[in-house]
């Protein structure tokens, strides 16, 4: 006997008793739909089917002259061997044990018997039904199909009732009638009806039969059932009887179809967190009209827009994956349209203007790599330039709104990724979700990493690059590398910054994932070696003047850690002082951070944690504490840690998400010794929490993380006195720009020519270096501090090759906002009251200084160098 062939499954559909159509079925299987019905059935019940004939080769052929499936079987018992080459082919079914009013419809695959005769047989044996109801002796009532069946054609007989190629009597006749029963087991049926629909290997159709009542006889038994031939050809093609939709059918085998996203409350908890948008709107608005309470509106907002995400992400009781991402995403586009609605109109930020140069020359020039005099090394990082100048062309939208674009599409990318690399890290969408919602705490996110700068661009491919990484490391596969080779590339030119610190993290990666899991695999090197060919390719071969370009903020770095350590005072900020208030939010923030990794750290210990990546957040987070040390320290402290929360704080977010989950218990449990300290739940595998447990860890996390989120408004960017647009501010960066700076700018870019040595204040020369188009002099403050006109004063523009200046009246009416009124200022910091009229009005009495332009609040002078 052949093996069996097909695929099995099972239907539970019931066909209707009086209504059977036919149907065609999938080569192979056998599908037998036995339906609800109250019967009896033997404990060993056996069914015998027709099947259509096949085509033989004549009969007087040898033996040997057959083809194998055609051969006689000499191995099969005599009753199998009977029954295979008889004239009319059966099949033999044991049907399985069932119990009545249950659906047991099967799929079974058939089985070929090779056979010599002109029909051929299929036995296939199920387990066996049994039933407890008593047996019935009156045969079923059957009833005849109501659709019309295909048109068959019954199989050529002799007249002493031969088969189609002579083989002698048939075991069982057209009519119905049982075959003979020396060559099959019989038994018992009981009277009720059953339904089998047979799918045959070899034709298109499919037969439907009626269950036929089996005489009495032994548990073990068979019961026969004879179907009509149908061969399924006309004209030699095969055809298809088209069937009416039955829903009793066994469906076929089908592709599972998704489920509709279930995004649970996210709709609603993002419709409040839209409210806190509004109220933030209402509070710039009042800032700009002066409004003495419109504060008090911009920080009910910001709770409004982020704390109803950061409750429902950590409520346990979110959807799934979907929800947590729009969650994720809603906020990250709420707070990026609080940065633009600072400044819709146009950009402010100094180094904001200076890219907006930057994609303006691409513009209009249509190349790559020009001169950019407002930020010389953005010259060898054209990335950001280049995506805001193919917008601009493609669109015809003007550079601003195009900048717009681009900074926030690459933030709303940059989140999506972190929340992917985090997913598949976690494999929790509530710690993906709790994660990026930690790192929307960092100083710069709002508005530093969000606005149309270099670094923007970057990110979101260094993030890229580390899930790739991520990917391949764990799943295997070139399509990985490729696209983390890609994302390096794209890093690389597009900041330099970024790309250094993507060689940093891929290394840090590599060495802990060499550090914990044995077996080594060398092959964690691969891709930090590769991103560092990159980087050293193109600082080496390309941009060749950022080492220079760098070695300033370093100097920087190591001044202010030498000014600390000495007691000395800084003179080079121009940034506000952090106050007293500002540095209790911050530090209560920072403690639960540092809290919350302390405790999951000593779980991992205890543990025994090999999961590298888990463990490389780990150092990541012991550099982020390190580096916001910097933060309380001196007046530089806060934008040092700021540029290195950008992608320290990715680490720590990860840690104090998996920590706030999956509920790290801060005080441990006492153990069955009583010691409460020397062992503690994994931190990682605890069962949830429910009831008042859940909810106080909630409001925990929830209130922790809103004020690590009030922390950085307070001490990020803008800085607090200007953390509402409204009228100038000296020395206010956003707050500075307004329009008599704008046009004293454009006139000296259609009046004075492009690169002239320019200098100013710190926003007078932003504006002339980008809107002017002029060379920036930045070291100009001496000139403007001096009371009187001397020798030093004209050596120092002649050294500096100062062409004109710009001089603002309004330096002599306000303190600076940021500490100092000029960059390098030697008086920063220790300013204590405005300029003088006589120190601003002294440029009008010297002898070969021309005052070119006054718009009555800003004026240009001519310093008489260069002719």
């Amino acid at each position: 006997m052949a093996g069996v062939r097909g695929k099995p499954s099972v239907v539970g559909a019931e066909a209707p008793r009086d209504e059977v159509p036919a149907r065609g079925g999938s080569q192979g299987e056998v599908e037998v739909d036995t339906g609800k019905r109250e019967a009896q059935v033997d404990p060993d019940a056996t069914a015998i089917i027709k099947l259509p004939p096949r085509n033989h080769p004549p009969k007087d052929l040898p033996a040997q002259d057959l083809p194998a499936q055609d051969r006689p079987r000499k191995d099969l018992p005599a009753a199998e061997l009977g029954a295979a080459e008889d004239a009319e082919a059966t099949q033999v079914i044991r049907l399985p044990e069932a119990s009545p009013l249950v659906d047991a419809t099967q799929v079974i695959p058939a089985i070929k018997v090779e056979s010599g005769d002109a029909e051929r047989t299929q036995i296939i044996e199920l387990p066996n039904r049994t039933t407890t109801t008593p047996p019935k002796t009156a045969p079923p009532k059957t009833t005849p199909p109501k659709t019309t069946p295909p048109k068959t054609t019954p199989p050529k007989t002799t007249p002493d009732g031969a088969g189609p190629n002579g083989a002698g009597p048939s075991k069982a006749a057209a009519n119905g009638a049982e075959p003979d029963k020396g060559a099959l087991r019989r038994g018992e049926l009981g009277g009720a009806e059953r339904t089998q629909v047979i799918r045959l290997p070899a034709a298109d159709e499919t037969q439907v039969i009626s269950g036929v009542k089996a005489g009495a006889g032994e548990k073990d038994s068979a019961v026969t059932a004879l179907i009509p031939i149908v061969h399924g050809r006309k004209d030699g093609q095969r055809t298809k009887v088209p069937a009416p939709r039955d829903p009793g059918r066994a469906p076929r085998p089908a592709r599972p179809r998704r489920e509709p996203l279930d995004f649970g409350h996210a709709p609603a908890v993002l419709t409040i967190s839209a409210l806190g948008v509004l109220m933030i709107a209402l509070g710039y608005a009042g800032g700009r009209i002066g409004t003495g309470n419109a504060q008090y509106a911009y920080w009910i907002g910001q709770v409004v827009v982020f704390t109803p995400v950061v409750v429902r992400l950590l409520s346990r009781r979110m959807a799934g994956v979907a929800e947590s991402f729009v969650l994720v995403m809603g906020l990250a586009l709420n707070q990026y349209l609080l940065k633009w609605m600072y400044s819709p109109d146009q950009f402010r930020f100094p180094d904001e203007l200076q890219h907006w140069l930057a994609t303006t020359v691409i513009v209009q020039s249509g190349e790559l790599f020009q001169p950019n005099p407002a930020l010389p090394p953005a010259v060898h990082f054209p990335g950001l330039a280049e995506m805001g100048a193919a917008l601009t062309s493609m669109t015809g939208l003007p550079v601003t709104a195009s900048g717009v674009i681009v900074a926030g599409i690459a933030h709303l990318v940059f989140v999506a990724v972190l929340f992917a690399a985090v997913l598949r890290a976690s494999n929790s969408p509530a710690v993906a979700g709790v994660a990026c919602a930690t790192y929307a705490t960092a100083l710069h996110y709002l508005f530093f990493n969000s606005m149309f700068l270099y670094q923007t661009a970057a990110l979101p491919f260094f993030m890229l690059a580390v899930w790739a990484t991520r990917r391949w490391r764990t799943e295997g596969g070139w399509p990985f590398v490729v696209l983390a080779v890609l994302s390096m590339g794209v890093c690389t030119v597009s900041h330099h910054v970024t790309a250094f610190a993507l060689v940093l993290t891929l290394t840090l990666l590599a060495v802990v994932e060499l550090v914990v899991q044995r077996p080594r695999r060398w092959s964690a090197l691969v891709l930090p070696g590769v991103d560092l060919v990159i980087v050293l390719a193109w600082v080496l071969f390309v941009a060749r003047d950022v080492v220079s370009y760098l070695e300033a903020p370093v100097d920087q770095v190591i001044d202010t850690v030498n000014n600390l350590i000495s007691g000395t005072s800084e003179a080079s900020s121009t940034t506000a002082a952090i106050s007293f208030g500002q540095l209790i939010v911050q530090g209560l923030g920072l403690l639960g951070l540092f809290v919350l990794y302390v405790a999951l750290l000593r779980d991992m210990f205890q543990r025994s944690d090999r999961d590298a990546w888990r463990w490389a957040a780990a150092v990541g987070g012991a550099i982020f504490f390190a580096g916001n040390g910097a933060r309380f320290l001196g007046q530089n402290g806060p934008e040092i840690a700021a540029r290195l929360s950008t992608f320290t704080y990715v680490p720590i977010s990860i840690l104090a998400a998996i920590a706030l989950v999956r509920g790290v218990q801060i005080i441990p449990a006492k153990d069955a010794d009583g010691h409460r300290w020397r062992a503690s739940p994994p931190a990682i595998d605890v069962i949830a929490p429910g009831g008042w447990n859940l909810y106080s860890r909630v409001a925990a996390g929830s209130l922790m993380i809103t004020v690590l989120m009030i922390g950085a408004r307070a001490g990020g960017w803008p800085p607090i006195g200007s953390i509402l647009p409204g009228p100038y501010l000296a020395g206010g960066f956003e707050r500075s720009v307004d329009a008599y700076g704008v046009d004293a700018a454009d006139w000296e870019r259609d009046s004075l020519g492009h690169d002239n040595r320019v200098g100013g204040d710190v926003t007078s020369v932003s504006l002339a270096s980008t809107y002017g188009r002029q060379d920036p002099v930045r070291e100009v403050g001496p000139l403007y501090y001096a009371d009187e006109w001397g020798l030093t004063e004209d050596q120092l523009v002649n050294d500096l090759y100062i062409q004109y200046l710009v001089v603002d009246k309004r330096l002599g009416e306000q303190l600076p906002e940021g500490e100092a009124y000029f960059e390098n200022d030697p008086h920063a910091g220790n300013i204590t009251s405005p300029l003088t009229a006589t120190q601003l009005g002294k440029f009008d009495t010297l002898t070969g200084v021309d005052r070119l332009y006054d718009n009555g609040t800003v004026r240009v002078y001519r310093m008489g160098v260069g002719g």
